[in-house]
């Protein structure tokens, strides 16, 4: 369980940034214009995170059901980022890096003994 909840929160955090990223997004969240190297960054750590929440998806079940499941939990993370949004974006936000932060923490003092 600790590892789906994992990659759930790994996911939210590269929606977060991807959709961030957009100027529209971020000008509704922060008030301003993001700068180009910020968008770049955001953008940046968006793809490489959905890149290491499917990379251990597919190290923890195989290719045919870590696949499976890695897009499941991005449809579910997108859900989630989409439905926060009109309500609570500052908990949206917040939920994003706080939720990849205790994903990381899992990982590294909880592993499953089939990821490593």
């Amino acid at each position: 369980m600790t590892m789906w909840l994992s990659l759930l929160a790994l996911n939210y955090l590269s929606w977060a940034c991807l959709c961030l990223a957009v100027a529209r997004h971020y000008r509704q969240h922060f008030g301003v214009d993001p700068s180009p190297v910020r968008s770049r960054v955001l953008r940046i750590i968006g793809w490489l995170t959905t890149l290491l929440a499917y990379a251990i998806s597919v190290r923890w079940r195989g290719w045919d059901i870590g696949s499976v499941d890695w897009c499941a939990s991005w449809m579910l993370a997108a859900i989630a980022w989409v439905l926060l949004q009109p309500y609570r974006p500052r908990f949206a936000r917040w939920l994003a890096f706080v939720g990849a932060a205790a994903s990381l923490f899992a990982l590294i003092f909880y592993p499953s003994p089939t990821l490593f």
